[in-house]
């Protein structure tokens, strides 16, 4: 059967050049009037006036549940009115009577252990123990690229780590006093008392800062690069102060993760009904604009090896952030290669934000807003790399008259050594192409935004216009994001309940300044990578008649983005975003990502599936169990008892992996859930999702429709920014399409 094209609904928006465009839908046509941004006019959009779901589910009824459909209730229901979720209170603990000089020595143990373990990190270098160029261990680590900055902030951190580890050791402190008796205890009058992120004093500016600071100003480094990650629940780590999650309540090992992959998910290929890869790739752009977690690295930023020659890393040379998933000797790719080792090295500690003892936290090394940092980087040095300084202009290459992403030959070449991979505001640009894309589709919406204004105010100069552009772009991406890709993910229902919902009109004044609407761990290390089974095993490309153009496997696409620098390939590229479809969200994920994920040329590549169920543990996130009650929730009692949100065969398979339904990791599960009426995700992955994006909207003095800051846009500026959608900007920037259903997220013939 050949590709779908749009034909059933349209939308015109390159013919002519007055300010009436037309809009053709399915259920007619209409007119709609272009106005000026508010400075002067000749800034015009054709958009939505406010997203509509199709959907012809009922209203939400929080009485009742629909099991069988997998429909049921709002989760997290018994939240404050802001959608955002408590915190629940922490369980009796006794305190420890440790003494500032008992603090103090622990501090001087943990400097000696630092020393020893860089003497141990310069002998892995000199011993080459670490991990092969080129491969896939190589690859992903390099998709965690990290600054110096970053670095230097783990390496303070460290030192945090290994004091509560000397405390929690030398007194004989249980798992729960290391995780909630040792925060009661400051490091400021330590000699680890220079780990403390310094403050500074916040004043209110019109922009905002390229690294998050001082969005809040009276909390400057909430949401600030290089903070940690937000916890919802404590971390359950093996002795509540650093070891990964790896044994069950009764003592026994947890399931390794890819036993956990192979057996729990499979390659079916179950195409979602309404949506394109677009709304895949929306949600992968999001998210590298939100969270980047890096790894631990060895000498001079080198990648840390766990495994040789198929087998882990033998104790004396295994770093302590090593912890390798354990292949099966029956594994179906694996075991036929020798291989029973998959390569995987611990997040970065980050520096605790409260400045004193505890457990280990991971940290974000980009901005905690919805900012458009992947655009234009998250901090000052990083924008200053991909900005042009004239026009208020990006940095591009100009390949047969038309702007790509300029070229980062640091990172990868083609096998010609003629193409070069690309630079942008995030070094994980380059890890698929339709990625790329996306990146390079914003790279010409802030250039021709920033054209716009310099032809409006020929006076200003370049950093005004510079700075102007990114605000409108970063208001654009906020409005598409709450005004089209939300409703889908989360549901009307959940965006009403929670006033998510962008108004029609005015402002909404929300801003919560006691709201932190930094990154959660859970939200980044598994809510948000609900994506990974939305994903399609083939990438593919299509002329403006239809036809496929190109095909790729997604493994041969990593770090080779080289395609768009054929002639019309971005147009082509575009039109397979909002024409192939996305897979649905179930338990079923493509092979390219579980058995291939970076493989590059090689025989065989990383399970991300395995991964994302090892960095939960890693990170020491509780049990689905856990998250269930936090949602607001009944707490399975029994494997029966979640009869109601997973099918039979998703139920059983669980239970032949885990020994209760008190051990199963949340991914795992909740990939399994039934989603909800009206919604793609099921209840749990609703619940935390929408906790996220709560606090993005609620906790962001910069978001688009907040008023009475210096940043607020004006009511005929918002008006504007309301007709903004995604169809809109692809069209905008293409080079040739004339054809774009009106809810790029849609297929053409559902809208």
């Amino acid at each position: 059967m050949g590709p779908q094209v749009p034909a059933v609904s349209e939308m015109r928006l390159k013919e002519g050049e007055g300010d009436l465009k037309r809009v053709r839908y399915a259920f007619g046509e209409r007119e709609v009037a272009g106005q000026g941004w508010g400075w002067g006019g000749g800034f015009s959009w054709v958009g939505l006036k406010r997203y509509s779901h199709p959907s012809k589910t009922g209203p939400y009824s929080p009485s009742g549940s629909r099991h069988a459909s997998g429909e049921g209730v709002v989760a997290g229901l018994d939240r404050p009115n802001n959608g955002v979720l408590r915190t629940p209170i922490p369980p009796p603990v006794v305190i420890p009577p440790l003494t500032p000089q008992q603090l103090n020595n622990a501090a001087s143990l943990a400097l000696d252990r630092i020393r020893q373990l860089e003497q141990f990190v310069s002998a892995l270098f000199a011993n080459n123990v670490v991990v092969q160029s080129g491969s896939p261990a190589a690859w992903h680590q390099e998709f965690f690229q990290s600054t110096n900055a970053t670095l230097e902030q783990g390496a303070l951190a460290q030192k945090n780590v290994e004091a509560s580890l000397s405390l929690l050791n030398q007194f004989n402190l249980t798992a729960d006093q290391g995780t909630f008796a040792l925060p009661t205890f400051s490091i400021l009058n330590t000699v680890i008392a220079d780990t403390c992120p310094p403050s500074a004093n916040c004043q209110p500016t019109r922009y905002r800062s390229a690294d998050g600071s001082c969005n809040n100003l009276l909390h400057d480094r909430w949401g600030k690069t290089g903070s940690a990650l937000q916890r919802i629940l404590p971390p359950k780590y093996g002795d509540g102060v650093n070891t990964p999650r790896s044994t069950a309540n009764n003592g026994e090992l947890l399931p390794s993760a890819r036993v956990v992959s192979v057996q729990f998910t499979t390659d079916a290929d179950v195409p979602h009904e309404n949506y394109t890869l677009l709304l895949m790739q929306w949600g992968q752009f999001l998210d590298h604009d939100l969270t980047h977690t890096p790894i631990s690295r060895g000498q001079s930023g080198s990648g840390l090896s766990c495994c040789r020659n198929g087998d882990v890393v033998s104790q004396e040379l295994r770093h302590p952030d090593c912890f390798p998933i354990i292949l099966p000797n029956d594994d179906h790719i694996f075991a036929k290669l020798g291989e029973h080792c998959m390569e995987f090295v611990r997040s970065l500690p980050a520096p605790r934000p409260e400045c004193n003892f505890g457990p280990r936290e991971q940290m974000n090394q980009v901005s905690g807003y919805l900012d458009g940092s992947n655009i234009y980087g998250s901090t000052r040095g990083g924008q200053t790399e991909i900005r042009e300084f004239t026009g208020g202009r990006l940095k591009v290459q100009n390949v047969r008259g038309k702007s790509l992403l300029p070229q980062n030959e640091d990172e990868c070449v083609d096998d010609t050594q003629t193409f070069a991979c690309f630079k942008a505001g995030d070094s994980r640009v380059n890890e698929q192409v339709d990625l790329a894309v996306m990146h390079t589709l914003w790279m010409r919406e802030h250039n021709r935004v920033a054209a716009q204004l310099a032809t409006l105010h020929p006076n200003w100069e370049d950093e005004t216009l510079f700075q102007e552009a990114r605000r409108i772009v970063v208001g654009e991406i906020q409005h598409i994001t709450y005004n089209e890709f939300l409703p889908l993910i989360l549901g009307r229902d959940y965006m009403d309940r929670f006033d998510l919902t962008p108004k029609e009109s005015g402002y909404s004044r929300l801003y919560d300044d006691t709201l932190n609407a930094g990154i959660t761990n859970v939200f980044s290390t598994a809510a948000f990578r609900f994506g990974h089974t939305l994903v399609q095993g083939h990438i593919k490309a299509f002329s403006r008649f239809g036809s496929v153009r190109d095909s790729v496997m997604m493994h041969k696409s990593h770090f080779s983005p080289f395609a768009l620098y054929k002639e019309g390939a971005f147009d082509d590229y575009l039109r397979g975003l909002s024409t192939q479809t996305c897979q649905r969200f179930d338990r079923f994920f493509s092979n390219e990502l579980t058995d291939h994920l970076f493989q590059g040329d090689l025989d065989f590549g990383l399970d991300l599936v395995a991964l994302n169920i090892q960095r939960a543990r890693d990170h020491g996130l509780p049990p689905y169990n856990d998250w269930r009650e936090v949602c607001g929730l009944p707490r399975a009692s029994s494997w029966d008892s979640l009869l109601d949100v997973m099918d039979p065969k998703s139920l059983d398979s669980l239970k032949s992996l885990y020994g209760s339904v008190d051990e199963i990791d949340l991914f795992v599960a909740a990939v399994a859930e039934k989603p909800l009426e009206g919604a793609l995700l099921g209840q749990t992955f609703v619940c935390l999702v929408g906790d996220q994006f709560s606090r993005l909207r609620r906790g962001d003095r910069f978001f688009y429709e907040e008023s009475d800051q210096q940043s607020s846009f004006t009511p005929a500026q918002l008006e504007q920014l309301r007709k903004s959608s995604l169809a809109r900007v692809m069209c905008d920037n293409s080079d040739d399409i004339v054809v774009m259903q009106p809810l790029a997220f849609f297929q053409a013939s559902y809208v």
